[in-house]
């Protein structure tokens, strides 16, 4: 047995009359089974799992024994070639600024709508509608910690989740069943439809880094193995998986710059376990000059890490480790 992998391509077209092409692979293991997506890149800057999709397309040309997939690194292309999230953002203008161009609030998309929304569109024409599960990879700010983002409806979307081995999950309350929530997000979409979806933010925009495409490759792999359409069990995390609430109580310590300066860290990174007392950094004050050493509150697991301000990977002025008095310089959650 053997699998044939297709290359395609989803047609949009677009409110001045051209068109573009998505190109997307379709790997089939010409067996019955799951029909899987991994998407990407439906904001532009947003490229960590790109690369875990192209990992996860050579291991499911090897490996896969049952269903099919459907792999879009480039999900909305318009906006990749922009080098922006939207394709209507100039310099340093926020994801909020998006004017109905955010993708993923446009699903199932609008053939007469806007150039974002026609993108979408052709996409669930070709790819979407055929699908029955759904991994959608996206990248925040890589001051926080990677996450797999998903609503807790104790059946097969928490079982997602959690297969996704990342440490950090943020739950949200599941949809009344029922009620309609078009446009939406894709994984909205999907769970809506019974069909089960998570996100996954790895983090760190604007970047391709090997430790976060290899969190994406496996995530996809294990869901895979989840559905049936690999063998083997899935690799799960040594430790606790970390939920994340709105009210997380006495296990979230927020720790905030005690004067201004600029941070320095110790090399930590996001996700890192560390000790109660552990060094975390220091500040170079900018009033007299003095160090100032910046220790963990409690022992846990780092949420976020370094001086951020809202927007960072977008205005990069925002990524300056200069801290005012009072700036977040830590989060630290407790497993």
């Amino acid at each position: 047995m053997s699998t044939t992998t297709t290359l395609d391509y989803a047609v949009a077209h677009l409110t001045d009359d051209s068109e573009v092409a998505i190109p997307y692979w379709h790997v089939d293991s010409g067996q019955d089974g799951e029909t899987f997506l991994v998407n990407c890149a439906q904001h532009g800057n947003e490229v960590q799992g790109c690369e875990s999709i192209r990992l996860f397309k050579q291991l499911c040309e090897t490996d896969l024994k049952r269903g099919s997939v459907y792999l879009v690194p480039f999900t909305n292309l318009p906006a990749v070639k922009y080098r922006r999230p939207h394709i209507n953002l100039g310099p340093e203008q926020p994801y909020a600024d998006a004017e109905g161009h955010n993708m993923n609030r446009t699903w199932p998309g609008n053939p007469e709508g806007n150039d974002t929304e026609r993108v979408s569109y052709a996409i669930h024409e070709a790819v979407v509608r055929h699908c029955t599960r759904c991994l959608d990879l996206h990248s925040w700010s890589g001051f926080f910690a990677s996450a797999t983002l998903a609503p807790n409806d104790g059946g097969l979307v928490s079982e997602m989740a959690e297969t996704t081995a990342i440490r950090f999950i943020s739950w949200s309350k599941p949809d009344e069943p029922g009620v309609e929530h078009t446009p939406s997000t894709i994984t909205r979409l999907f769970n809506n439809t019974g069909r089960g979806a998570v996100c996954i933010e790895l983090a760190g925009q604007y970047e391709i880094s090997s430790k976060k495409v290899a969190l994406g490759l496996r995530a996809a792999t294990n869901l895979a193995k989840l559905f049936g359409m690999m063998d083997g069990e899935p690799e799960l995390l040594d430790g606790p998986v970390i939920g994340m609430t709105d009210d997380m109580g006495d296990r979230k310590f927020d720790l905030n710059a005690p004067c201004s300066g600029l941070f320095v860290g110790t090399g930590l990174q996001t996700a890192d376990y560390v000790e109660e007392g552990q060094k975390l950094g220091h500040i170079i004050r900018d009033d007299n000059l003095e160090t100032m050493e910046i220790f963990a509150p409690v022992s846990g697991y780092l949420l976020r890490y370094g001086c951020y301000r809202p927007h960072s990977d977008v205005a990069l002025p925002a990524r300056h480790p200069y801290a005012s008095e009072g700036d977040p310089l830590a989060t630290v959650v407790v497993p």
